[in-house]
C-alpha cells in the first residue's frame, strides 16, 4: 500500500510537471542548506564538443530558474541549484571534477556527454549512488543494467540502424571508416560494421586515430591508399568514407582537402559533429564538407513534443542567437528529472534507488519528449534528423536538416530526405 501510495503520489506531480510553462520566468527565494537540491553537471565547455557543452549550460540556467518557479508555485520550500564544471572532454578531467560535485553533495549529475568520461565516472558513480544522467553518451558497451548510469539519447545501435539505412538508399557498397579511437566512436564504428554487412555491404579496414592527434596528414594518407584500392573495383558512387569524431575532423578535413580523390567520392558523419560550430566558422574545413555532402545523424525532435521545444528553442534563440539540438534539449528535461526525482527524497538527500529515478523517467514528458528508458536506463526510442553544411541564397554557410529517419511515428521505419 506504501508503495503504491508513493507512485500515485510521484505520477501526480510528473503529470503536473510536465504541464509546466516553459517560458516561465525566474522564482528565487531565501533558501538553507536543507532546502537547497544541488545537481551537478560535467560540460565540455572548452575542449571538443563544447558547442554542445556551451549549449548545455545555457539550457540548465533556464531549468534551473524554470524548477525553482515549478517548486515555489506549488508551494515547495525546497528549490534547485546547478553547480557547473569543466571536462574539456577529458576522462581524467570529468573523474577529477566529479570528485569535487561529490564533496559539494549534489544528488545527480547532468552529463558526461562523451561516452569515454561515463565509462571514467562509472565505478564512483555506482559506488557513491550517484546517479549520472548523460545527454551525449551513445556506447552500446556502457547498456548495462542495474548501474547509476542514464542516458537521455539511444545507444549507439539506433544510430548505425538509421546511417545503414541512408547509405543503402544511395547504393553504398563499400565503406571506408575513419574513427576517433574512443568509447563513443569506437561504438559508433563497430555497430555501424556489424548493421552494414548484415546488408550485404563491405567495410574495409578504415583509419582509426587517437584523441591527441594534431597532424592529420599521415591519417589522410591512409585514407587515400584505401579509396584507391575500393575505387579499382567499384564506381565511385558505391565508395563512401564514414568519419566519426569531434571538432577534430576540422583539422582532418584541412589534410584531406587537397587530395583530390577523397572529394570524388562522398562522406558521411556522425552525431559528434552534428551542427558542430568549429566545422561551421572554419570556411576550407566547411567547404570541404560540403563537397563531400557529409550529413550527420543526431537524434530529432518528436513534433508531440513542438508545443514544448520551440518555446526553449526561442528563449535559447533570443539569448545566443543559435538554436540548441536534441542533445542540449536533453540536458534540459535531465535536470528536470534529477530535480523532481530529488524534490521528492526526504530532505533531498542522494537517492540509493535507481529504480525510483528510472520510473521519474519513465514517466516524464519533457522538450525531447516521453523519456521512456529501457532495462539498461538508455533512452528506448528515437528518430534520427541528418544535419550537412549548405550555403543559402546569399552564400551564407548554415547547417540544415536533409534526410529524416522515422521509427516512432508508428509507420515502421522510413527515410525521407527533402533535401539534397
Amino acid at each position: 500500500m506504501k508503495q503504491y501510495k508513493r507512485t500515485s503520489i510521484l505520477l501526480r506531480c510528473l503529470l503536473a510537471a510536465s504541464l509546466a510553462v516553459t517560458g516561465a520566468g525566474s522564482a528565487e527565494a531565501a533558501t538553507t542548506p536543507d532546502t537547497t537540491i544541488r545537481i551537478g553537471a560535467l560540460l565540455s565547455l572548452t575542449g571538443n564538443w563544447s558547442s554542445l557543452g556551451n549549449m548545455s549550460k545555457t539550457l540548465l540556467g533556464m531549468a534551473k530558474r524554470d524548477v525553482n518557479h515549478y517548486l515555489a508555485a506549488h508551494g515547495s520550500a525546497k528549490r534547485v541549484d546547478v553547480l557547473v564544471r569543466d571536462t574539456r572532454l577529458d576522462p581524467d578531467i570529468a573523474l577529477e571534477k566529479f570528485r569535487e560535485l561529490i564533496d559539494q553533495r549534489v544528488v545527480a549529475v547532468v552529463g558526461p556527454q562523451s561516452s569515454s568520461e561515463v565509462g571514467k565516472l562509472k565505478d564512483l558513480a555506482d559506488r557513491r549512488k550517484i546517479p549520472l544522467i548523460s545527454q551525449g553518451s551513445t556506447a552500446s558497451t556502457l547498456a548495462l543494467p542495474g548501474d547509476m548510469v542514464y542516458r537521455l539519447v539511444p545507444d549507439d545501435s539506433h544510430e548505425s540502424e538509421a546511417m545503414t539505412a541512408l547509405l543503402t538508399s544511395r547504393n553504398v557498397q563499400v565503406v571506408i571508416p575513419v574513427w576517433r579511437h574512443d568509447a563513443g566512436n569506437d561504438g559508433l564504428h563497430s555497430s555501424l560494421k556489424k548493421r552494414f554487412e548484415a546488408t550485404g555491404g563491405t567495410v574495409m579496414p578504415g583509419v582509426r586515430y587517437n584523441p591527441d592527434t594534431q597532424d592529420f596528414a599521415p591519417v589522410a594518407a591512409q585514407i587515400q591508399a584505401q579509396v584507391n584500392s575500393a575505387l579499382q573495383t567499384h564506381a565511385a558512387a558505391s565508395v563512401a568514407v564514414y568519419l566519426a569524431g569531434f571538432d577534430e575532423v576540422v583539422s582532418l578535413f584541412h589534410a584531406a582537402e587537397p587530395i583530390a580523390v577523397l572529394k570524388s567520392i562522398k562522406w558521411y558523419g556522425s552525431d559528434g559533429v552534428a551542427l558542430s560550430a568549429a566545422l561551421l566558422v572554419d570556411v576550407p574545413a566547411a567547404q570541404f564538407a560540403m563537397a563531400v555532402d557529409y550529413p550527420n545523424p543526431i537524434p530529432g525532435l518528436p513534433q508531440t513534443s513542438k508545443d514544448k521545444w520551440q518555446v526553449l528553442s526561442d528563449r535559447v534563440f533570443a539569448l545566443t542567437g543559435q538554436r540548441p539540438d536534441a542533445f542540449a534539449l536533453a540536458a534540459y528535461d535531465a535536470f528536470w528529472i534529477a530535480a523532481l526525482n530529488a524534490s521528492y527524497n526526504k530532505a533531498a538527500q542522494r537517492n540509493t534507488d535507481k529504480n525510483i529515478l528510472a520510473q521519474t523517467a519513465n514517466l516524464y514528458f519533457g522538450a525531447t519528449g516521453w523519456t521512456a528508458l529501457n532495462r539498461a536506463g538508455d533512452r528506448k526510442y528515437g528518430d534520427y534528423d541528418f544535419w550537412a553544411l549548405r550555403q543559402d541564397t546569399q552564400g551564407v554557410l548554415q547547417w540544415v536538416s536533409v534526410c529524416r529517419y522515422d521509427t516512432t511515428s508508428g509507420q515502421g521505419e522510413t527515410l525521407t530526405c527533402p533535401v539534397n
